[in-house]
């Protein structure tokens, strides 16, 4: 067995189909056939069942695929410290990433960054930050990048501080927010919690919600068109925007805050491309802040 087959009982059973593994492999059903066949005949097992529903590993075939994971990983971990060990970065650099960051601010840093250094490409996953956070815990991704307060025992850091914000197509006053339309969006349970929060220190009647949305793009598009106004993180403000704002304050008038935070295991600063990113990272978000204070 080498990396192909390892690849191919892999991808065969996360998909439970012969023909979707061999469209996601990009070769024909029956050269996939044939190297299962073969990889059966190698070890003296069968590898699975087929079914109504697909195909079904038996225990063996379990066994072999838990191995193909484990040797495809080992193999990926001696590629990035051979890759690493010299002067020049590159590899596959693996990130996980909050949805909401990876919508406004994650195309343009890959892009400074891929300029930066031609040879790294990129593996991204997105979404809610717990996911984000479990793949980090899961080694799945070599750096987080996540939004709120989480858990976490290795390094943190933050690279971004923001106003919790609300938005509003016309000029609206504090006072009357109970009696206006509010467009919720789904979002971290932690966020929902902060906004819930100052809203009960603030009123002590229930919002009025017309609108409960997939996303805050969704909500912050609603609010352009004068359908209500909602709260949200000021990441979500673009120059060209047309929004009145009013930034959210505790009791005591300090500013509400919701912070970025990048996560990742202090071992693989060894690893030159995970060093180099979160350096850039850091100074990429110092200069955007300059720029936009001078905006």
């Amino acid at each position: 067995m080498d990396k192909k087959d390892w690849l191919i009982l892999q991808t065969v059973y996360a998909e439970k189909n012969i023909t979707k593994a061999a469209e996601l492999l990009y070769i024909s059903q029956p050269t996939l056939t044939y190297r299962l066949q073969q990889i059966e005949k190698e070890f003296d097992i069968k590898l699975f069942y087929r079914g109504r529903r697909g195909v079904d590993f038996t225990e063996q075939g379990e066994l072999l695929v838990k191995y193909a994971k484990d040797m495809l990983k080992q193999q990926q971990e001696m590629e990035e410290l051979l890759w690493n060990s010299g002067n020049e970065v590159r590899g596959t650099l693996r990130l996980s990433v909050s949805r909401t960051f990876a919508f406004y601010r994650l195309p343009q840093i890959l892009k400074a960054f891929n300029e930066k250094f031609p040879k790294v490409e990129f593996h991204v996953n997105t979404g809610v930050n717990i996911d984000v956070v479990q793949s980090i815990y899961k080694q799945e991704a070599h750096i987080g990048i996540v939004r709120g307060d989480h858990s976490w025992p290795s390094k943190k850091i933050t690279i971004t501080e923001e106003n919790i914000t609300i938005l509003s197509s016309e000029e609206i006053d504090l006072t009357d927010l109970p009696s206006k339309r509010r467009i919720s969006y789904k979002t971290d349970p932690t966020l929902e919690m902060v906004i819930d929060n100052w809203w009960k220190e603030h009123f002590s009647t229930p919002p009025i919600s017309n609108m409960n949305v997939d996303n805050v793009e969704i909500a912050k598009r609603m609010v352009l068109n004068g359908l209500g106004y909602c709260i949200a993180p000021s990441i979500v403000l673009e120059k060209n925007d047309k929004l009145h704002k009013i930034f959210l304050s505790d009791t005591t008038g300090s500013p509400i805050i919701w912070k970025t935070r990048i996560l990742y295991r202090e071992e693989l600063m060894e690893l030159a491309m995970v060093r180099e990113f979160v350096h850039f990272l850091q100074e990429y978000h110092c200069h955007y802040f300059e720029n936009e204070s001078l905006n």
